[in-house]
């Protein structure tokens, strides 16, 4: 899995006037990192990322709010209108320590005056105060909540575990009371436990609900040119009936819902 390539972009609109203002509240503000050439680097550990600095987008606001609906409305949703310039963070992905490495760099450019983050990789869209306590919990894999959303029709999917390396999940929408919840936790589930799993093994989100046989199955083919493709697979849930087998349930994951709420928004 570490050989296939993801990339991880994030959008970072921002009050800069010119590269020379953008350099300086780098320098100035960000807790430890420079900006030379198109490299955005963390003096103490040398991480590197590329940076590509563009002059301000009109479409920007209208794409916050298509990514961002949970911040819609809010005085720093408005304040996106008034970026002035442009930052495209860009790195290798496929791992959680280069999802979560960005998401500090992410985080010294809205310590530099940032107006919000958009995950290009997902199409999801943070305010500064969400990222900054994203990456402040990131151990406690808080990271979830920025690089993966769930979609709902007669299917409802995950987008963005491949920032991470991982598979994302699928269920047909009618097997569940809240699949977007149900995926939720499954998710949060292989991030946090690195679980093995195999074909024919089942989940549940604690002892007394529903189980789900869990099956791979192909990714969700977005098109040609797009950050969404995950070349790790998909996860299917399919629900247990009642005259299932018990031998299948000898091997199934219990992840308590508890403690995954206190960790997922």
């Amino acid at each position: 899995m570490s050989e296939k390539e993801v990339e991880i972009v994030l959008c970072v609109p921002g009050p800069w006037v010119d590269r020379s203002d953008l350099v300086e509240r780098i320098v100035k503000d960000s807790e430890g990192y420079i900006f030379a050439g198109m490299i955005l680097m963390q003096m103490e550990t040398n991480q590197s990322f590329e940076l590509e600095f563009e002059s301000s987008d009109e479409r920007m606001l209208s794409a916050f709010e298509a990514a961002g609906p949970h911040w819609n409305n809010s005085p720093e949703m408005d304040l996106i209108s008034s970026h002035k310039s442009v930052c495209y963070l860009i790195s290798k992905g496929g791992s959680i320590e280069s999802a979560h490495s960005i998401m500090k760099a992410a985080n010294a450019l809205l310590k530099a005056g940032g107006l919000g983050v958009k995950v290009e990789s997902t199409g999801l869209a943070h305010s500064p105060k969400d990222w900054g306590e994203q990456c402040e919990y990131s151990y406690l894999f808080k990271s979830h909540s920025s690089y993966v959303v769930y979609v709902t029709s007669d299917e409802t999917y995950s987008c963005g575990m491949h920032n991470f390396g991982l598979p994302d999940a699928i269920i047909n929408s009618a097997d569940s009371d809240n699949p977007s919840e149900l995926l939720r936790a499954f998710t949060h589930y292989i991030l946090s436990e690195s679980p093995d799993i195999n074909d024919g093994q089942t989940f549940s989100v604690d002892s007394e609900a529903p189980k789900y046989k869990i099956t791979k199955c192909p990714s969700i083919d977005y098109g040609e040119n797009t950050l969404f493709n995950n070349p790790f697979g998909m996860w299917k849930l399919y629900p247990l009936g009642k005259k299932t087998n018990k031998s299948m349930l000898s091997d199934w994951f219990y992840a308590p819902l508890q403690t995954i709420r206190k960790c997922c928004r």
